[in-house]
């Protein structure tokens, strides 16, 4: 169960085929890039690199910046048609060309056609709807209709001008007035901001505009005024409403083709920003770079048969690279994928990555997990709403939360522990007795006797039974404690480590001192006492702790690490017996630690059976409340309803998040810390994908 085996290649490329290599490895998404002039290029390989970088060309020097104003453009495409990001870049993408260029700018010159013509219906609009509250305003006030220029920020004209220049005055004002025909043949209403005023009256003097003559007595506005913008209004609506039907339209027709530009471009981008980091000679690229031992040869093949042959390839293994013997170097490290036991991985990943050749913790992870939450969270119908809720989610029936849709299987396996806990308890939505027929069919048929319920976790089941099971919580916590113990061993054994593999606190002492104690503690659950030789088994894995200072030093200058922990003369002194006072302070507090360490990550798991206890606790509560509402009351079955109902869904939302948090921590202090003190590199490999951020 160890992390998967990585290879560093190394490819030479003409700079011809280099934009084909990298495609093909951008669609194989396997192969993470080493940067260049680093130690990634020393040792085995460096004899192969080219002696420098040539003069970049004028294409090299633009960089991935020369696609920027088709990637601007895409997005703007993108939100003025609201249209969405493919899944994934589709197998086969290729670089764009002229031909994709002209598809493009064709695409945005209709979109900027519809997002012109709707700015200028909202303007005129907001025009139109600000002249007809003004209007309104006016109406009711005794005041001279010519005072209304003087007093309103409105410039209002009402006339008659030849109907057959009307289109041509409203092509010349734009959004900056409203101009409508009322009435008889050639009357009209404009209406303009103060500010528009000028431009107004200069293209109705142009077309002849006759204005309307008012008595000197007539006040208020003319009827023809709010009458003529509210059908402006209208208009301005039902041509919004086209715009829009254009919009979605054209939206319903470029969906796929934007789709494949935007891949087109996204591939482009990433090429041209990979190829920027590269080595280079006058003729060639040099390519450096991890990828999994598995799919070198499938690399190799479908690069060979891009570039016709033309490349040149070399793998080597991690131990072949002097840079990665000496350190200087990290391999990068890549779980194995698995199913189901893979949607633990951000659990493990999220802690520390695991180093390069150390054991992978997530199926670990994977089995503790469920069945904890199993075991805190037992109930037969909130564990069946958790199974149903991450089924639906998995088929696609819940499209909302389709960003949780990793996270399924996790909840499946959750949802079904619960099932099965809750049937072994007997409970059902918090009724106890739901299942009583189910469980004495099922267990006189395996053991010959009816049972009402397999486990019992209330006190009227016994307190024996409850300290059983808090036992047992403590048991797992051992298993769990021992199992993260033997994988620190052997991930320090493999790194190289071997005084932090024997005499850590969390090394082979460590895990000696901690297996006796524990088996101390079942012995003495058996009615035994302690012995002569539990001194021996105690005494000397604690020994091993207090010395643990100058014999790792030993242990590991032995095996040629000794310049990592110590330099030689504190190796030296450690010998003589310098500081001897501060070595046993140092050994004593070690010790304490280690006491302290190994009692608190032990009864952090009684933590399992109280949530489990107060689980079923809570159950009863809510079951015992709904009885009582149900005898005392005369609605009491419709409340014992509403309070089942309102109980159950606390359960499952608010004790169900703690639990999960809860589980989350016990994986994390209690068996990750053991073993992820150091953390390797994620690997990161170069692949396609739609950059979704606004440029």
């Amino acid at each position: 169960m160890s992390t998967v085996p990585m290879r560093k290649l190394e490819l030479i490329a003409l700079k011809r085929d280099m934009n084909a290599v990298l495609e093909r490895l951008g669609h194989a998404g396997c192969f993470q890039i080493a940067t260049p002039g680093t130690a990634a290029g020393a040792g085995a390989n460096a004899a192969a690199s080219p002696s420098a970088n040539s003069p970049a060309t004028p294409e090299e020097e633009g960089g991935a910046s020369r696609y920027r104003p088709s990637l601007d453009a895409l997005e703007e495409l993108r939100l003025s048609l609201d249209l969405g990001y493919p899944e994934s870049i589709p197998e086969g993408t290729r670089l764009p060309g002229p031909e994709e260029e002209a598809a493009l700018a064709a695409m945005l010159a209709r979109a900027r056609a519809i997002d012109d013509a709707s700015r200028s219906n909202a303007e005129r609009a907001a025009k139109a709807r600000e002249g007809l509250e003004e209007a309104s305003v006016f109406a009711g006030l005794t005041l001279p209709f010519r005072e209304l220029d003087r007093l309103s920020y409105m410039t209002v004209r009402i006339g008659r001008v030849d109907p057959e220049v009307l289109p041509a005055i409203r092509s010349a004002l734009g959004e900056r007035a409203i101009v409508e025909a009322v009435g008889k043949k050639g009357d009209i209403v404009a209406v303009a901001s103060r500010k528009g005023r000028f431009a107004l009256d200069t293209e109705l003097s142009r077309a002849g505009f006759s204005p309307r003559q008012f008595s000197q007595d007539f006040q208020g506005v003319p009827p023809e005024l709010p009458a003529a913008l509210e059908r402006g209004l209208a208009e301005l609506d039902a041509e919004r409403t086209a715009i829009e039907r254009e919009r979605a339209g054209l939206r319903e027709e470029l969906s796929l083709p934007w789709g494949r530009l935007a891949a087109s471009f996204a591939v482009a981008s990433s090429v041209e920003e990979a190829r920027l980091s590269l080595e280079s000679s006058a003729q060639a690229y040099r390519l450096e770079g991890w990828a999994p031992r598995d799919e070198v040869g499938r690399l190799a093949r479908s690069i060979a048969e891009r570039t016709a042959g033309r490349v040149a390839l070399r793998s080597f293994a991690p131990e072949e690279l002097e840079s990665v013997r000496r350190g200087a170097e990290e391999v990068p490290v890549l779980l194995k994928r698995r199913p189901f036991v893979s949607s633990f991985e951000r659990m493990v990943l999220s802690f520390g990555t695991p180093q390069y050749g150390s054991v992978d913790p997530t199926p670990f992870v994977c089995v503790s997990y469920v069945l904890f939450f199993s075991i805190m969270f037992g109930d037969l119908g909130q564990g069946f709403l958790i199974f149903a809720s991450a089924l639906a989610l998995y088929l696609g029936l819940l499209p909302s939360f389709l960003k949780w849709r990793a996270f399924t299987p996790i909840g499946i396996a959750c949802g079904a522990g619960s099932m099965l806990m809750g049937f072994l308890s007997g409970s059902c939505f918090t009724f106890e007795s739901a299942l009583v027929p189910l469980t004495r069919v099922v267990s006189s048929a395996l053991f010959g006797a009816p049972v009402d319920r397999f486990l019992s976790l209330m006190p009227q089941g016994g307190s024996g039974k409850i300290l059983v099971f808090f036992g047992f919580t403590l048991a797992l916590g051992v298993i769990v404690n021992s199992t993260g113990l033997v994988i620190n061993i052997v991930d320090r054994l493999r790194a190289g480590r071997p005084g932090e593999a024997i005499f850590a606190k969390t090394g082979l002492a460590g895990a000696l001192f901690f297996w006796w104690a524990a088996g101390m503690g079942v012995r003495a659950f058996l009615g035994s006492r302690p012995a002569w030789f539990d001194a021996v088994g105690l005494g000397l894995p604690l020994l091993a702790l207090m010395l643990e200072g100058p014999f790792s030093a030993l242990a590991e200058k032995r095996y040629g690490r000794g310049a990592e922990r110590e330099s030689d003369a504190e190796l030296e002194s450690a010998k003589r017996g310098d500081g001897a006072i501060a070595e046993t302070v140092k050994g004593f507090v070690a010790v304490l630690e280690a006491l302290s360490y190994f009692l608190s990550t032990s009864l952090s798991f009684l933590r399992v059976g109280a949530f489990a206890l107060s689980h079923a606790v809570l159950s009863f509560i809510v079951f015992t409340m709904g009885d009582l509402v149900r005898q005392r009351s005369p609605a009491g079955f419709v409340g014992q309803i509403l309070i089942v109902l309102a109980g159950n869904a606390i359960i499952v939302f608010l004790e169900g998040l703690i639990v999960a948090i809860q589980i989350v921590r016990l994986q994390y202090y209690e068996f990750l810390s053991k073993f992820l003190t150091i953390t390797g590199s994620p690997f990161l490999p170069f692949k396609f994908q739609f950059r979704k951020e606004q440029p």
